[in-house]
């Protein structure tokens, strides 16, 4: 999983971010509405944090990865699914 580096370009084709994708930004949103659905917990502690970033940076991971077994090295940012780009926190 450490090995995807996802980077956005602008409309000129200049880097306007780069990152690994476990170092990608969360929102704390995000986060909160995870641990919520996997352990029903609106304050997670260290543990259900980190688990849910980890399920989360699994979720990106599995969808990217899959694109890039079918070719697709370069994405577009409206054919990544809604659910995964709510969760970037990328300002």
């Amino acid at each position: 999983m450490n090995n995807i580096i996802l980077s956005f370009f602008d409309d000129m084709g200049n880097i306007i971010f780069e990152r690994k994708l476990t170092a990608i930004p969360l929102k704390e949103e995000a986060i909160i509405q995870k641990s919520i659905e996997f352990f029903n917990d609106p304050e997670p502690c260290m543990i259900h944090r980190s688990a849910v970033m980890k399920r989360i940076f699994m979720e990106f991971y599995e969808f990217f990865d899959y694109n890039i077994q079918e070719g697709k090295n370069e994405l577009l940012w409206y054919e990544i699914p809604e659910s995964l780009k709510k969760c970037y926190s990328l300002k």
